[in-house]
């Protein structure tokens, strides 16, 4: 039986995951945002499907909501020890315009109680106005294919195929592809906080 997501579909069930746990904690629209420190109309979209949210998003979310990223983003399934995920079953959660041009999609969304949050990562290549990124935890940056730069507020890392980069994730980023094809990358966070201090 094939298990390919349908995107637009997936993408969709993360709205009705929010509003079901948000509703599950007793909490308003206003609340939660309060929480995870997002505007209120932000927030109204996510949940109704009109906006997707971005991975630093997710983040705060789950932590507002006291759950996993996963348990946004994915599904219920049987807990498994080893999880394979064929390229077409990564579950997105950020494909739209709205979030400048990234696209995220998870892998191993099912695997519960991770100790790593993986994830592919397609950046756009043109920044504009995309606001830096920042969250709790760790995170490494591993190109898969292409080129791309991670912008930091001191400095700017320019990583080819092969190479990669790790850092705090509190600290202040973002991504774009550089070349003539759009980088992919393979995007690792670990939920774990670390002093927003470490550089």
């Amino acid at each position: 039986m094939s298990m390919t997501l349908d995107k637009s579909a997936s993408m969709n069930a993360v709205a009705e995951r929010l509003a079901e746990h948000r509703k599950l904690n007793g909490l308003t629209l206003e609340e939660l945002a309060r929480r995870a420190s997002l505007t209120k109309s932000y927030l109204s979209k996510l949940e109704r499907g009109l906006s997707s949210p971005t991975l630093a998003t997710v983040l705060k979310l789950a932590e507002a909501l006291n759950v996993t990223v996963d348990q946004l983003i994915s599904p219920r399934r049987e807990a498994s020890a080893i999880v394979v995920v064929k390229s077409d079953e990564r579950a997105p959660f950020s494909r739209s315009p709205d979030h400048h041009g990234y696209i995220y999609e998870a892998i191993a969304s099912e695997r519960a109680d991770k100790s790593m949050m993986p994830f592919v990562m397609m950046p756009p290549s043109q920044l504009g106005d995309a606001p830096m990124s920042s969250h709790a935890g760790e995170e490494l940056i591993f190109v898969v294919q292409g080129e791309m730069e991670v912008v930091f507020e001191d400095r700017t890392v320019h990583l080819q195929q092969g190479d990669s980069v790790y850092f705090n994730a509190a600290i202040p980023h973002r991504a774009r592809s550089v070349g003539k094809t759009q980088a992919q990358a393979l995007v690792v966070v670990s939920p774990r906080r670390v002093d927003s201090n470490v550089s």
